[in-house]
């Protein structure tokens, strides 16, 4: 019986031993953050894992048996993207970071996989940093005697960053971290680089050196997108519009080749460009990776959910013309498309119950109220008509529509309203040219 006893004993302590968890600390406690959110970052995808409550800056999280090894994020600040990321490979995982500056002041007292990344990139951002500062300041120097001691001291930089990365392989060998501190490895030139654009072509030539878009473990994480994100669209600047896109799409061509054949991936990343080409209001390359890329990939690869919300994400684009609607006006019913009054209308989405609106959207009024050139269809997404028709009867030189059902009004949806007051700016053509996040910003669009 006593033998039994120990043996379940012995069971219930394994049990509780196998149980994973993160623990983590706020330092300095700030008590503004009540929540932490577990996500795991797989491609395109942040999928929810669970969430717990912060109490005096302090949670912890059970990672449940099955959960999968691999790149993992905390957010405590969905607002302003306050969150720390790290990874995963049943372990667990104690730390400690300061909420304003969370990837600068990461900590980890316990987990092997994360106190080698997090000492890995440290060290190696250090080195970078310095490599970079060298190569700048030779750009800027006029000394030849100077370009020569930047040129001795970049060297021996050199060869530190080299050796930081073979001691950070060797020491990774057959851990999680490993995958990510070798495809990590940035291409510097072993002896400095004497003119700004020989720099800037050696940076794109060399940008995917180490990065292996075949590994699984890389695949299944953030880090492929967020390396073809940086090379699309910091690595590739131009002031000219048309020169910028013709960038772009040089870009895009590229990191497709580099990918090659794995449609897998492909879907992947052609996603994550698309999304961030829609929000930087640029239809034309989000078209052609849409038609070009992403829509001649076999079914199984395709994402109509995918399709659809960059299609919306398109409608409301600058250039795009509004979707159309209609409304009821003094018996009547208009319709914006239909609308030839003047030289250019602003729709203002408002609520009677946001306090923000009940001081911008009368601002508004007042600065349009005697404007011929500018016509203002305001939209009132409310639950009843109470406060509509007590506000609304100031507004009499407007057009004023009642969204009833809020955020869920048909309007509101196709408009992807989330916040209020949300403003769009049209020109006679009903085509979107602004959309500005203040009614100050309305105010100095039409001033200038």
């Amino acid at each position: 019986m006593f033998k039994k006893i120990l043996l379940t004993i012995f069971l219930v302590s394994n049990l509780a031993i196998s149980q994973t968890h993160i623990t983590g600390e706020m330092s300095p406690v700030n008590n503004d953050y009540k929540w932490v959110i577990l996500y795991q970052l797989k491609g395109a995808n942040q999928i929810y894992i669970s969430n717990v409550d912060i109490i005096e800056g302090q949670f912890k999280i059970d990672f449940h048996e099955n959960l999968p090894k691999g790149m993992y994020r905390l957010t405590y600040d969905i607002e302003k993207a306050g969150f720390v990321d790290f990874l995963y490979n049943n372990e667990n995982i104690t730390l400690t970071f300061n909420p304003k500056f969370p990837n600068e002041s990461v900590k980890y007292n316990s987990s092997e996989e994360n106190k080698l990344f997090n000492q890995y990139v440290i060290q190696s951002n250090f080195t970078r940093q310095k490599l970079d500062s060298l190569q700048l300041s030779y750009f800027q120097s006029q000394l030849a005697n100077q370009k020569a001691g930047f040129e001795e001291t970049y060297k021996t930089a050199y060869e530190t960053y080299k050796n930081q990365q073979t001691h950070f392989d060797e020491i990774s060998e057959g851990k999680l971290a490993n995958h990510f501190i070798k495809s990590s490895f940035k291409y510097y030139a072993p002896l400095i680089i004497k003119t700004p654009q020989e720099y800037l072509i050696s940076e794109k030539a060399h940008y995917f050196d180490y990065t292996n878009f075949n590994d699984a473990e890389l695949r299944n994480s953030i880090f492929l997108s967020e390396r073809v994100i940086d090379y699309v669209f910091y690595l590739n600047q131009s002031d000219d519009e048309q020169v910028q896109n013709a960038l772009y799409k040089n870009a895009v061509i590229e990191v497709f080749q580099k990918v090659g054949d794995n449609n897998s991936l492909i879907s992947e990343l052609s996603t994550v460009l698309m999304f961030t080409f829609s929000q930087i209001q640029n239809t034309l390359l989000t078209k052609l990776i849409l038609e070009s890329i992403y829509k001649k990939l076999p079914n199984e690869y395709i994402n109509e959910v995918v399709i659809s919300e960059i299609q919306s994400n398109m409608k409301l684009a600058l250039g795009e013309i509004a979707p159309d609607f209609s409304w009821q006006e003094n018996g009547e019913t208009i319709k914006l498309s239909e609308l030839n009054t003047t030289e250019n209308y602003v729709l203002v989405f408002w609520s009677t119950s946001c306090s923000h609106c009940l001081i911008e959207v009368p601002q508004l009024y007042e600065f349009t109220k005697n404007t011929e050139n500018i016509k203002v269809i305001a939209i009132a997404l409310e639950d009843n008509d109470v406060g509509y028709k007590i506000n609304t009867a100031n507004f009499k030189n407007w057009s004023n529509v009642l969204a009833l059902g809020k955020w869920q009004n048909d309007l509101a949806k196709e408009y992807k309203i989330t916040s209020t007051p949300t403003y769009f700016v049209l020109d006679k053509d009903k085509r979107i040219v602004a959309k500005p996040e203040f009614y100050i910003d309305v105010k100095t669009f039409f001033e200038n």
